[in-house]
């Protein structure tokens, strides 16, 4: 596809077309009625929680704190992630996880600075937890229905979401300066307040403003174009410009197709924090790729055995069970090309269920991994 070749100042007058629509409109305005918030008590169980987010399919969930009636914390899919990592490794190695305490991942925190990046990956794989045996299985059942919320919170301290989840928005504040508080907290999420009432209104997630963007950008665009009788379309900006002008040499992080899924998600959230991780051959081809919300399919499932098989067999796994959600081909995109306009991207980003999309060569290779955050940093470079 050809495009006009557009200027860095036209691209510029863009960027703060988009700033303007931004603070012209309030997280109100973003609020969807469907981003209501479910609150739990914290003594609610692991396998309790797991449970809700199955069945409720929900992204989130607030923890109400009955001794100081406030809220008091934050739950995701990353940490469902990082407390089953943490109850299966201590089901495999036969200890209580209520005898543990301080940071989660201690096995690679607790290593010198000064090691070898190399070592300490050798040291760790080495420790990795394999299959349980049938009183290990037992073991992890058993601490995941009786150990509660805040049991968690307590002996894994500040692991869990609730130091970094509580980023918060007046209902009135502008949509801006909601998203310049997102991408300098480096979380996914904003809770919205009633000014009046200081209570809890609802959720607003990048995808959320990225969706209402696209509803309501394209005629904003028009009408500020027409008044300034600017020819600029957001239908003629590859997305090309944003890898030329964003200019962020972002490590691709992969693992390998024989790795264990104990490890995928381990890196996932230890290593690298990422939305997705792909895996690739040998020849470092692409496979497919395994993100944090798939960890609902394999609680939905109770296959927690799937830790100690390798990332193609998770792989095959996912493709079978998300062959059962209708139109799932459809309405979860995980590709885009530098073909493709700005605006293709970010419709396919919404679309996408891992919040990301990958860019490949002929040969499958991975070229580039673009994310929502990427987009929002990218409008909102010069505010932070």
């Amino acid at each position: 596809m050809n495009y006009q070749q557009i200027s860095t100042q036209e691209i510029s007058k863009y960027k703060d077309t988009i700033t303007q629509f931004l603070r012209d409109n309030t997280l109100y305005d973003c609020l969807a009625h469907h981003n209501q918030l479910i609150v739990l008590d914290q003594t609610f169980t692991c396998w309790e929680v797991f449970q809700i987010f199955v069945e409720d399919n929900i992204e989130e969930t607030l923890f109400w704190n009955s001794d100081v009636s406030n809220y008091d914390g934050v739950f995701t899919h990353s940490d469902l992630i990082k407390v089953l990592l943490k109850l299966y490794e201590n089901a495999f190695h036969n200890k209580s996880s209520l005898q543990q305490s301080g940071p989660l991942f201690n096995v690679i925190e607790e290593e010198s600075e000064d090691q070898e990046e190399s070592i300490q990956k050798n040291q760790y794989k080495k420790e990795q937890p394999q299959e349980l045996n049938d009183d290990q299985k037992l073991r992890l059942i058993y601490e995941m229905k009786t150990i509660s919320i805040r049991q968690w919170n307590r002996i894994l301290k500040d692991d869990l979401e609730s130091s970094i989840g509580f980023v918060q928005g007046r209902n009135d504040e502008r949509l801006y300066d909601a998203c310049v508080k997102i991408v300098k907290s480096g979380t996914s999420r904003l809770f919205v307040v009633d000014p009046e009432t200081l209570m809890f209104q609802g959720v607003i997630h990048q995808k959320d403003i990225l969706s209402f963007l696209i509803k309501g950008f394209t005629q904003y665009l028009g009408t500020i174009l027409k008044q300034q009788n600017n020819i600029l379309s957001q239908h003629q900006i590859s997305i090309k410009a944003f890898f030329s002008t964003y200019n962020q040499q972002k490590e691709i992080i992969t693992c390998k197709e024989n790795e264990n899924v104990y490890q995928v998600f381990y890196t996932m959230m230890h290593n690298h924090k990422s939305y997705i991780i792909p895996i690739v051959n040998s020849d470092d081809q692409y496979l497919g790729q395994i993100n944090r919300r798939d960890i609902i399919l394999i609680i939905k499932n109770g296959l927690f055995e799937l830790f100690s098989q390798t990332a193609s067999q998770l792989l095959l796994f996912l493709q079978n069970e998300k062959a059962k959600i209708p139109a799932y081909q459809y309405y979860s995109k995980q590709f885009f090309s530098m073909d493709q306009t700005l605006k293709e991207v970010v419709e396919n980003l919404v679309l996408s269920d891992s919040s990301a999309l990958i860019c490949l060569s002929s040969s499958r290779q991975i070229q580039a991994i673009i994310t929502i955050s990427d987009i929002l940093r990218y409008i909102l470079k010069d505010a932070y």
